[in-house]
Order: C-alpha cells, then structure tokens, then sequence
C-alpha cells in the first residue's frame, strides 16, 4: 500500500497545468453535463484515469487478501 500512496503522490505533483477547451459549462441538466462529460477527450482522459486508480486499488486488496 506504501508503493500505492506514493505514485498517487508522485502523479500529483508531476500534474501539468490543465488544458481548458472552449465552450460554457453552465448546463440545463443533468443529460446535457453526462453528454459534455462523455463526448470531450480531456473529461474522458481524467475518467479513464479515475478507473485505473480505483481498479488498481481494488486489485492489490483482491491480491494481497489471497
């Protein structure tokens, strides 16, 4: 779990400065923020992200219980 903590750490503060794309967030609903969410390259980058953090988490819990 230390090896863990510590990249999670180490990707934060190599983080680079976010790249905004153009456009309004203000949405009308909760329809047009999952559309926004699921058709721009950068929210889909930092959900894939997401996903492989949480599943690494789950798998070394899986493999460490075994």
């Amino acid at each position: 779990m230390k090896k863990f903590s510590l990249s999670l750490v180490f990707l934060s503060a190599t983080a680079v400065a976010a790249q905004a794309h153009p456009g309004d967030h203000g949405f009308a609903g909760f329809v047009q923020a999952v559309f926004h969410l699921v058709t721009e390259p950068d929210h889909l980058a930092m959900i894939a992200t997401g996903a492989v953090i949480v599943a690494t988490g789950i798998w070394y819990r899986l493999r460490k219980a075994a």
